[in-house]
Parts: C-alpha cells; sequence; structure tokens
C-alpha cells in the first residue's frame, strides 16, 4: 500500500473489528530486518486494513439486532462478537465495490451525505 494511500485511510477509516481509530506504525516482522509500515489498531493490538465508519455502524447494527454468527464453531465471547462485525464489513464492504458506491476514496457522496441529496431532490 502507498503511504499516501496509508494516511488518507488513516484519516478516514476505523478498525473493523473494534471501530477504532488506525495509525500508520512501522512494523518489524523479524529480528532479521523485516518490517514495513502498516496501518495499526491499538485497541486490538493488530494490523488493520479498516473499513469506513459508516459500514463499521451498519455491520455492528446488524450483527447486534439480528444475533448474526458466522463462527457459530467458536466460543461465544467478545472476540467472536467482534469476528462477527468484522466479517459483515467485508461483506458489506464487497457490495458497496460491487455496485459502484465504494472506490479507493471512500464511499460517494450519495451515502455519505443523503440528508443533503434529498433536499436537493426535493426542491
Amino acid at each position: 500500500m502507498r503511504v499516501d494511500e496509508m494516511k488518507q485511510r488513516e484519516k478516514r477509516c476505523c478498525c473493523k473489528h473494534c471501530g477504532g481509530s488506525l495509525e500508520i506504525k512501522v512494523i518489524i516482522f523479524n529480528k532479521y530486518g523485516g518490517s514495513g509500515a502498516e496501518l495499526y489498531c491499538s485497541k486490538c493490538e493488530k494490523i488493520e486494513f479498516g473499513t469506513e465508519p459508516e459500514i463499521y455502524q451498519a455491520a455492528k447494527t446488524f450483527v447486534d439486532e439480528l444475533g448474526f454468527n458466522y463462527f457459530m464453531d467458536l466460543e461465544d465471547n467478545e472476540r467472536t462478537y467482534k469476528l462477527n462485525i468484522a466479517k459483515v464489513c467485508e461483506i458489506l464492504s464487497w457490495g458497496y465495490q460491487h455496485w459502484g458506491l465504494l472506490d479507493e476514496n471512500g464511499l460517494n457522496n450519495l451515502l455519505t451525505e443523503p440528508n443533503k441529496r434529498l433536499q436537493e431532490v426535493k426542491m
């Protein structure tokens, strides 16, 4: 991932597991010199590509309201809850990309400014 793209995602995106903010960190992969800049969630302590905050909120609501559980073979706990939210984030992101509503710059204005668009249509 390019540094400019990482900077944009750091400002715009959140962790798809916990909804926390992301930061660019240099990660050392091994003691023999393997390292690189990655997006990182300090709350989850993991490398994370992130998701749009609107997608995270929709995924969390979906899991909460429907009791969605993709990982039925895992113990029902906080970790599984976060994994389920992340899975729904991936599904929603795929759909938004498939329909042309999400690209490398995030969600298009139709989704991020729906009230403004409705007012324009009503006039």
